[in-house]
């Protein structure tokens, strides 16, 4: 785990909320607080849906991409938010590609995710890195790979 403090909070931002850079992650949850509190699950209500080839489709989290727009609409206004946290988790096909590259002793299906909080409050944004294993291992070998790709990436 790595915390980042972000300086250019508005050039963060708008990566996260108007480019594509964040995209491909899924989100976990976000909670923001403005004049009103919001809570967003990314987890998808797959009984929302009426077929099954609709449900094969979809991954348990929305990406970011296609939920960015309605957290922009939130976020934008006149007054900066209170405060907000964003837990975004790397997509499961960026997870199999870092293990494969530096050919990892571990299988994709045994990491829960590797996430990114991001967190405003008292106009200071923070980053921090998260890496979550379905096993026990003393290996930290994936949890600073993806430490260095955040800052090197994402930062």
């Amino acid at each position: 785990m790595k915390n980042y403090e972000i300086e250019d909070i508005k050039s963060f931002m708008n990566e996260l909320l108007v480019n594509e850079k964040y995209d491909s992650f899924y989100l976990y949850e976000i909670r923001l607080k403005t004049s009103l509190d919001y809570y967003i699950s990314g987890k998808i209500n797959k009984e929302f849906y009426d077929t099954e080839e609709e449900i094969e489709e979809l991954y348990d989290y929305v990406s970011w991409g296609e939920i960015k727009h309605t957290v922009f609409e939130l976020i934008k206004g006149n007054r900066l938010p209170i405060s907000f946290k964003v837990i975004l988790m790397f997509n499961r096909e960026n997870i199999e590609r870092i293990i494969e590259m530096n050919n990892l002793p571990i299988r994709p299906e045994d990491v829960s995710n590797l996430s990114m909080n991001i967190y405003y409050e008292d106009e200071k944004l923070l980053v921090t890195t998260g890496s979550s294993l379905k096993i026990f291992t003393l290996d930290k070998t994936l949890e600073h790979l993806w430490d260095d790709t955040v800052g090197k990436y994402y930062i």
